[in-house]
């Protein structure tokens, strides 16, 4: 074999060597990725089983999914029961000023609902100049970067969708989405069964008619407060009322109708308290309610009492034929515990019922409160 033949097979050798070499390498990279997606799927599975609450448990999935994809900002929407509205259910590196509710068609979330496709932008700039749209929130920043939308779906039905960006242009690419894609079928499964139980929740702890908190959670709620109370140092007042010669109205009117005024007195609770904050309102049973209002003095408490009994006083009530004409009064009675006092859950309803039926001895519709 002559020199030069032995020069080209060296050549030839070293570089089948070489691309042996960068088919292993290739051959390692895949499997390490594969194994990588391997752990995440075993993992998201681990967490949607072990967890009930919606947030936590995406919250804990896309913890894990960030050790293989790089995301900067991403939001999860979730159609409402009645399929007409996109509930934000959750969100991370957004500033979000409130609730959001998106139409179904509305941004790009929206529209992939409408469409039930997946969505890959890989140049964010772009995608504002031509489409002038938002990606996540209404409002938001634009900025440069990549878009992976992801269509969750349970039982071919779209349910939601998932809305993640990268601030690197071809920073989330096709390959990322088609992940996405896969983990998507888990995702879907686990919000359905995480607001199906958030909704036997709802219905174990609310009472039907007016979705105040019923007796059982009055009893749990209250007792919280008052073991949170002598933590807190502050006070805690409790508010017990009912409807005035409420047997007399459904005598008359029937039950339909006091079941309608049952729902918007609710309403007027709801209205006239701190029920988005602190205040617990629940229905006691029939027509008596109560409303747990923690780290408010008595004084206060009465004040808040009386603007609810005028609320209501001076509320028209439907009744017959949906007629709004009729006038319905409350009787209030207040009582409160401060930190260090020896007043047990049993003593603080007593004390309050006292001072509602002393309301009721005086002639009704008025306040009273507990010495």
């Amino acid at each position: 074999m002559s020199g030069e033949d032995l020069e080209e097979k060296i050549v030839r050798l070293e570089r089948d060597l070489n691309d042996a070499h960068a088919r292993e390498k290739a051959l390692s990279d895949l499997l390490e990725k594969k194994l990588s997606e391997v752990y995440i799927h075993y993992h998201i599975s681990r967490t949607i089983g072990s967890l009930l609450d919606l947030r936590e448990m995406l919250r804990q999935v896309f913890d894990i999914v960030q050790r293989s994809l790089h995301f900067d900002r991403i939001s999860v929407y979730v159609l409402d029961e009645q399929r007409e509205n996109l509930e934000l259910v959750f969100h991370s590196g957004l500033d979000v000023p409130g609730k959001i509710s998106l139409r179904i068609g509305e941004g790009t979330p929206g529209r992939i609902v409408m469409n039930g496709e997946h969505v890959h932008i890989h140049d964010l700039s772009v995608f504002y100049e031509t489409v002038h749209d938002f990606i996540h929130i209404p409002g938001e920043e634009k900025r440069d970067g990549s878009y992976i939308g992801i269509a969750l779906k349970a039982r071919n039905t779209t349910i939601g969708i998932i809305g993640m960006d990268n601030s690197a242009k071809y920073g989330l690419s096709v390959d990322d989405m088609d992940f996405m894609a896969i983990l998507s079928h888990q995702l879907a499964a686990g919000i359905e069964k995480s607001r199906l139980f958030e909704k036997i929740q709802q219905l174990s702890q609310h009472d039907g008619l007016t979705g105040l908190y019923n007796h059982r959670m009055f009893l749990e709620r209250l007792e919280l407060e008052i073991n949170r109370l002598h933590r807190t140092g502050k006070t805690l007042s409790l508010m017990m009322l009912d409807i005035d010669h409420f047997k007399q109205f459904n005598d008359n009117f029937g039950h339909q109708v006091g079941d309608a005024v049952l729902k918007e007195l609710a309403a007027i609770m709801l209205e006239q308290s701190r029920s988005h904050s602190f205040d617990i309102c629940c229905r006691y049973g029939g027509e008596e309610f109560a409303i747990i209002m923690p780290e408010l003095e008595l004084q206060n408490a009465i004040t808040v009492a009386e603007r609810l009994r005028k609320a209501v006083e001076n509320n028209m009530f439907p009744l017959k034929d949906n007629k709004r004409e009729g006038k319905v009064t409350i009787s209030l009675g207040i009582a409160a515990i401060k930190s260090g006092e020896e007043l047990s859950l049993e003593k603080l309803i007593k004390k309050a019922d006292d001072a509602l039926y002393v309301s009721k001895r005086n002639g009704r519709n008025q306040v009273s409160f507990g010495r």
